[in-house]
């Protein structure tokens, strides 16, 4: 385990996976704070795409859609363990 510095007042941990590809390790708040903002990203752009009229709109919305499905899984996923431990 290396560590990179993004940020003189911040470190981040990488560990290494398959491939030689290095990959962030985040640890579970900000994976919260990032399903939050890609939901709220593609829901901008899922807006915006219905009412845009050019050629490749349609293809636009509906990545966007499947991106915010894909984001509200995530996020799903991560507050799930949350939720049981409040019952």
């Amino acid at each position: 385990m290396g560590t990179a510095s993004i940020d003189h007042r911040r470190s981040v941990k990488i560990h290494q996976r398959s491939k030689g590809r290095l990959v962030p390790n985040f640890n579970l708040k900000e994976q919260r704070v990032a399903a939050k903002m890609g939901m709220a990203v593609s829901l901008g752009a899922l807006i915006a795409s219905g009412f845009f009229k050019f050629q490749g709109a349609r293809s636009i919305h509906i990545y966007s859609g499947f991106g915010l499905l894909a984001f509200t899984v995530w996020h799903h996923r991560i507050n799930r363990s949350r939720l049981k431990s409040n019952r």
